[in-house]
């Protein structure tokens, strides 16, 4: 991963794996992002309300999706619920540095040291050492932290890598899906008991 700047933008939703498949499918059918664009916004693929939510909502997920091969974008549509998570899980991290640096950091070496239960002091700690190198976190306010905690922390359990009271969970990774992130893939370090 690239030493880029933190943004918290995730906080936009969280795993949002219904649309994120919902998008893969398409993209599936279609191999082609602005058309993909164009068919969820004329059906309203997700339901949404107002457009501006679901262009909100298409931009956050194609922003992510656009991390993963198509392979991994075909098994994102028609995977199991695990592999589902587990990809969605993937292009979070490949899309922002911070999770995936908390995940590296704190998430796996917890996991290793059989340090299961997962705080928000955990979380915290992690916050406040990272925005002593970089303003954009070190600037973010109490409600920003707050949000992206409340995030991240959703985002873990709906991937399925904490349990309802934020206990690690180990990812029993198929055989197809390993292959599908690559077996040799440092990826395979985003989760618990596969590092």
């Amino acid at each position: 991963m690239s030493s880029a700047k933190y943004t918290l933008s995730f906080t936009t939703g969280a795993a949002l794996i219904y649309e994120s498949v919902i998008v893969a499918d398409l993209y599936a059918e279609l191999q082609n992002w602005p058309k993909v664009r164009s068919k969820l916004m004329a059906e309203n693929s997700f339901q949404s309300r107002t457009e501006s939510t679901l262009k909100k909502l298409y931009g956050e997920i194609s922003r992510r999706l656009k991390h993963l091969t198509d392979d991994q974008l075909n098994l994102l549509a028609m995977g199991t619920d695990e592999q589902k998570q587990a990809l969605v899980w993937l292009a979070i991290c490949r899309q922002y540095q911070f999770i995936y640096d908390f995940t590296i950091e704190v998430i796996i070496p917890q996991y290793e040291a059989a340090h299961f239960l997962l705080t928000h002091a955990d979380y915290d700690a992690f916050f406040n050492t990272k925005a002593e190198w970089h303003d954009n976190l070190d600037f973010a306010s109490r409600q920003t932290k707050s949000k992206a905690r409340q995030v991240i922390f959703k985002m873990l359990k709906e991937c399925g890598l904490i349990s309802d009271e934020n206990e690690l969970i180990y990812q029993k990774l198929d055989e197809h899906l390993c292959q599908v992130i690559g077996k040799a893939s440092d990826d395979l370090r985003l989760y618990p008991g596969n590092s």
